[in-house]
């Protein structure tokens, strides 16, 4: 079913040993929902938050001002959404696009997806935000001279050994100890703060306010693949997945 679903995009296709091999189509798991299936599941359901419109395809509305919004983000960390792993320019065994850093994002889910972010939002991202450093990598830059104790940025460059490309192939590549290892994900959410807290591998602690954590949801999420989320909110309330305990269950004692 998968070759014949690459067969069907239109993309230049190679079989080798029964697999196809596709230079256009984001490889995902049989898991994922493409987007007519997404549209097909949520065109009639209406909410309170759609009570009269279709929940839209191409755009995440839901603003950190909604009543829903605190909910949203404890059911977005719930089913794992923007958990993601940066893959090697080109892809990780498979042939994918060159301009850009591939994001992998939700893997083994129905929201499983890939986007291509310019280099200088992935250089920022993994340089700057989770304050990568060399002596975190001591296989890769002990290569090219003493480990410094500084940031990445003042190590790689775009066409001077260490390179980023070589950088992302190191942590990317399929073969890689990195590969799932350094991926953040949620570790606590502070609605008072109105911050995300995060951790990675390699002792990796940085916060998002709600602004930027959206910024992260809207490259896997529209309001049709929350549809789930809104039912939900209707179906049991607010606080339904933010309030421990909120159905009388027991709770750990503290």
């Amino acid at each position: 079913m998968k070759q014949i679903a690459w067969f069907m995009l239109g993309c230049a296709s190679v079989i080798v040993l029964a697999v196809v091999v596709c230079a256009e189509a984001f490889p995902v798991s049989e898991a994922a929902w493409s987007d007519a299936q997404w549209e097909q599941r949520c065109k009639d359901v209406r909410t309170s938050y759609n009570p009269t419109a279709r929940l839209r395809t191409d755009a995440l509305t839901l603003k950190p001002d909604d009543p829903r919004f605190v909910d949203f983000l404890f059911w977005v960390w719930a089913n794992k959404l923007i958990e993601h792993q940066v893959e090697r320019v080109g892809g990780s065994d498979w042939n994918g696009p060159t301009n850009g850093v591939i994001f992998h994002w939700a893997p083994g889910s129905r929201w499983e997806t890939h986007t291509v972010v310019p280099f200088e939002h992935a250089i920022h991202h993994i340089a700057d935000e989770h304050q990568w450093r060399d002596t975190m990598f001591k296989d890769f830059f002990e290569r090219f001279g003493p480990v410094r104790g500084v940031g990445i940025r003042e190590r790689l460059s775009v066409d001077q050994p260490p390179t980023w490309v070589q950088f992302l192939e190191h942590i990317g590549g399929p073969e890689s100890p990195y590969y799932r290892y350094v991926f953040h994900q949620e570790s606590a959410i502070d609605p008072d703060r109105r911050v995300v807290t995060l951790v990675g591998g390699q002792g990796v602690v940085f916060e998002y306010s709600y602004e930027r954590y959206l910024k992260e949801i809207r490259e896997v999420l529209t309001d049709c693949k929350a549809y789930q989320f809104f039912e939900l909110y209707d179906r049991y309330g607010k606080g339904f997945a933010s309030k421990a305990g909120w159905a009388g269950q027991p709770l750990p004692k503290r």
